[in-house]
C-alpha cells in the first residue's frame, strides 16, 4: 500500500489523503510526495505545484493573517451590567465606610489626648486651689 495526497483540480489545494494498492495508478489529482517541509514538518495551507512537483506553503505569518479571526468581546447583557454596577456601587460604599472608619478612630484618639490633657489641667487647677493659689 502507498499513500497518495490528494489536491483540488482547480484551486490545487491540499484536499486529504488515502492509502492506494502499490500497483494502483496514482489518480491525476493525487501525488506521493508528502505535504511536509524539508525537515518533515507540515505546510501552511499547502497547494500543489505542477510544474516543480511539489507542495508549495504559505509562511506562519501568512497564514495566521489568512486564519485568524478577530477576537469578538460578547456584549454584556442587562442583568450583568446591573450586577456589574452593583459592584462598583458596594466597592464605593465600602471605601467610604473605611474612610468613615478612619477619621472616627483618628477622632477618637483626638479626643483622648484631649481629656487627657483637661484632666492634667484640672488637677493642676486642684492643686493649686489646695495650696491657696501659691
Amino acid at each position: 500500500m502507498k499513500q497518495v495526497y490528494f489536491y483540488d483540480k482547480n484551486t490545487k489545494a491540499f484536499a486529504g489523503y488515502d492509502l492506494i494498492e502499490d500497483t494502483a495508478e496514482v489518480p491525476e489529482n493525487a501525488t506521493t510526495v508528502e505535504p511536509v517541509d524539508e525537515n518533515g514538518v507540515g505546510l501552511y495551507d499547502p497547494t500543489w505545484n505542477e510544474s516543480t512537483h511539489s507542495w508549495d506553503s504559505l509562511t506562519e505569518e501568512e497564514w495566521k493573517k489568512k486564519y485568524t479571526v478577530p477576537e469578538v468581546k460578547p456584549e454584556p447583557t442587562q442583568e450583568e451590567q446591573a450586577t456589574a454596577q452593583q459592584m462598583l456601587l458596594m466597592a464605593d460604599l465600602q471605601n467610604k465606610v473605611d474612610t468613615l472608619t478612619d477619621t472616627v478612630d483618628e477622632m477618637t484618639k483626638s479626643n483622648q489626648q484631649i481629656n487627657a490633657t483637661l484632666a492634667q489641667i484640672m488637677l493642676q487647677n486642684a492643686t493649686n486651689a489646695e495650696n491657696g493659689g501659691k
